[in-house]
């Protein structure tokens, strides 16, 4: 028995063995497949490595040596700019920009990085590429000091735009720089209306027609044109007869622009309230006479007949008030100086407070001269507070109490009655 577990015990040893040797054997190629497969992995590695390596050292040599002469930019190394590496411009980056290409003052650079617009979109996309675009097209400092928006212009939009406003055979593209914040589709109806009048039209547009009418610029003009576009839509003959008027009557330019919406009405009617206002000898015809309603219209035209009458053969109110207080044209006018919101009083009210501080009141031409602000001052709350005081025996040696807030008044009015009222306690005996 002994035998046979012996002879169990030698074959399991020689099978072992064997297993051993076949394992080794059979891993052996296994492994040396294994390490030349790793050799090869590490060595393309290390060449894709190494590529990228010389590939990044050779840009940056590119860059340095572009930057050192700018006219070897033959023997350098092309790099293609992709917009998708845009990811917005510092602000440091964009002040430094415009300091160097506009000479800037301080108060111009804070107007542009100071608008809602520059301020918005800076961080997101980069607003030096817009910079370049509207300074190729011929946009002037003057531009975008005036309006910094244009720096945050969409690029896609933006190179629409211009194309759409050059379509009109513009003389400078500044003329028209604040009918860019309009919509595309906006704009493009607005320039098929203006180009289908630059045959009829000598100027060409509106925009040239109504400058040289009103002698003004064209960059005042489309400045507030761009925020009421219709007149540059509305019929040309309504248009063309409203802007005549205005200028038979010489209202004044500037007035006609910042209040355009008098041309919405007809011809006629402007022609007949530019009528009546000159009739009332309106020193200054606005155009809000033209679109005011009729009790306003007839209330500002009594007014200014009864100045007229005031005035009689004066001329202005310096002379008026002048005559009426016994002082030469520049001594009033010095006195008027004093509160330059006299120079706003009507002389219809001037007229009332002099008859009742010199004729009623009893005051001086010097105690008025010396506190004209009484001459602005409410006639009934004058009225009111000398009775007041005279009342209790006051009569204020200077106008300036009268003209002071009510609670300085009272306080006055309080001090004065204290005073009386200590004066006639009996002494003690």
């Amino acid at each position: 028995m002994s035998q046979v577990f012996g002879m169990l015990r030698n074959l399991m040893r020689s099978f072992e063995i064997t297993l051993r040797l076949h394992s080794t054997t059979a891993i052996a190629p296994v492994l040396a497949t294994a390490a030349t497969v790793g050799c090869a992995r590490r060595t393309l590695f290390t060449y894709e490595y190494e590529s990228h390596a010389r590939a990044k050292k050779s840009l940056l040599t590119a860059t340095a040596t572009t930057t050192a002469s700018p006219g070897n930019e033959a023997d350098n190394d092309y790099v293609p700019y992709r917009l998708e590496q845009e990811t917005g411009t510092k602000a440091s980056v964009l002040i430094d920009t415009l300091k160097e290409r506009f000479r800037l003052t301080e108060a111009e650079l804070q107007r542009i990085m100071g608008d809602d617009s520059v301020h918005r979109n800076y961080r997101s996309r980069s607003l030096t590429m817009t910079l370049d675009q509207l300074e190729l097209e011929g946009v002037s400092k003057r531009s975008f000091v005036e309006y910094p928006w244009l720096l945050s212009l969409d690029n896609k939009r933006l190179h629409l735009k211009l194309q759409l406003i050059k379509s009109m055979n513009i003389r400078d593209i500044n003329h028209f720089v604040p009918f860019l914040r309009l919509t595309v589709p906006r704009l493009r109806k607005l320039v098929t209306a203006l180009n289908t009048e630059m045959k009829t039209i000598p100027q060409q547009n509106r925009v040239y027609y109504i400058s040289e009418s009103l002698q003004v610029s064209p960059e005042i003009v489309t400045k507030y044109l761009s925020k009421r576009l219709f007149i540059l839509e509305m019929p040309y003959e309504m248009f063309e007869k409203n802007l005549q008027h205005m200028i038979d009557y010489n209202v004044s330019p500037i007035n006609i622009l910042k209040d355009l919406w008098a041309f919405r009405y007809t011809p006629r009617s402007v022609q007949v309230r530019l009528e009546r206002a000159k009739r009332a000898k309106k020193d200054k015809i606005m155009p809000w006479m033209v679109r005011c309603p009729e009790p306003i219209l007839q209330r500002s035209l009594k007014l200014s007949l009864d100045e007229l009458q005031v005035l009689g053969k004066h001329s202005s109110v310096v002379e008026y008030l002048g005559h009426r207080l016994g002082f030469s044209v520049v001594e009033t006018k010095g006195i008027m100086d004093r509160h330059p919101q006299v120079h706003t009083v009507r002389v219809t009210k001037i007229k009332e407070v002099l008859d009742y501080l010199l004729d009623e009141a009893k005051f001086t031409r010097f105690e008025i001269a010396q506190n004209p602000r009484i001459l602005c001052h409410s006639l009934k709350t004058t009225q009111a507070r000398v009775e007041e005081l005279k009342s209790h025996g006051c009569r204020p040696s200077s106008l300036v109490i009268v003209c002071r807030s009510r609670r300085e008044y009272e306080k006055f009015l309080q001090h004065w009655l204290s005073q009386v009222r200590y004066q006639q306690t009996p002494a003690d005996p």
